[in-house]
This record gives C-alpha cells, sequence and structure tokens, in this order.
C-alpha cells in the first residue's frame, strides 16, 4: 500500500468516525470496506479491516465480537456475490448493502440479547434501514474521492 493510499484511508478513517458520532448506530466504515474488498489488495483488505473493526469495536458499547462478525461476513458475502454479479457496481453495492443490513439486524439482535442489553427493535429495524439506503451513496462518494485521489497522485509520480 503507497503513502498516498494509507494518507487516503486514513482521511477516511477519520471523516467515517466524525459522521458516527452526529449518527450513532450507523457504520459509515462499512462502505469504505467494500471499497477496500473491490480493490482486492489483499494486504489492503486486511489492514483496512482490521483498523475498521478495532475502531468500530472501541467505540461501540457490546461486548468484543459484533463488528468482527459483520465485517466477516461481508468480506464472504462479497466473494460470493462477486461470482453472481459484477461487483463494482452501483446495483452490486446497493444489494450487498440491503443484505448487510439484514444481516446486521439478526447480529446485534441476537448479541444484544445474549449480553442482556436492553433494546428497541423498531430502532434497530430503523437503523439497519437507514444503513441500507446510505451504504451505497457512502460507498459512491468515497469510490469517486479515492479514484481522484489516486489518479492525481499517480499523475505526480510521473
Amino acid at each position: 500500500m503507497s503513502w498516498a493510499s494509507a494518507g487516503w484511508w486514513l482521511c477516511y478513517a477519520f471523516a467515517g468516525i466524525a459522521l458516527q458520532a452526529l449518527m450513532p448506530g450507523l457504520d459509515f466504515l462499512l462502505p469504505g470496506f467494500i471499497l477496500a474488498l473491490q480493490e482486492r489488495r489483499f494486504p489492503q483488505i486486511l489492514a483496512v479491516g482490521a483498523c475498521f473493526v478495532l475502531l468500530q469495536e472501541g467505540m461501540g458499547s457490546m461486548a468484543f465480537g459484533g463488528t468482527l462478525l459483520w465485517y466477516a461476513l461481508a468480506a464472504i458475502a462479497f466473494h460470493v456475490g462477486c461470482g453472481l454479479l459484477q461487483g463494482t457496481g452501483f446495483l452490486f453495492v446497493t444489494l450487498f448493502g440491503i443484505l448487510l443490513s439484514c444481516a446486521h439486524y439478526v447480529i446485534f439482535a441476537l448479541l444484544t440479547t445474549l449480553q442482556d442489553i436492553p433494546w428497541e427493535p423498531s430502532l434497530l429495524f430503523n437503523e439497519c434501514l437507514f444503513q441500507a439506503l446510505f451504504t451505497p451513496w457512502v460507498w459512491l462518494a468515497a469510490a469517486i474521492l479515492r479514484r481522484r485521489a489516486l489518479h492525481e497522485d499517480r499523475n505526480r509520480q510521473r
């Protein structure tokens, strides 16, 4: 991973954390993880995934494991989904966001019940619905910004 790429991911993480502070319960780092999966650079996927999981687990109020399970499921579902659809388009990311939002509901409903944390099913449903709606748009904005930043970096190197 180049310094420009690492710097971009660091800026994305800061922006994602700031947005999550404004809208708790939503995962603004997930669209970035999807973007890392689409680039298919294994060291980058591991670095970005590990960083995002540690950030999410550290910022959350639940015991460790929910986000790790969710992101692992995202990686597995991404590779399975790429066999069925082209894994880089807006439609794929929209369907992928819906699938991950459904998984989010099941995982976190189960984990809150197991940890005796009180939860409101309608609130979790609304968070998952909003997550499904905004994931493709955040991904699209991140993909455009990343493409532009990496393109400028390649032009400077020439």
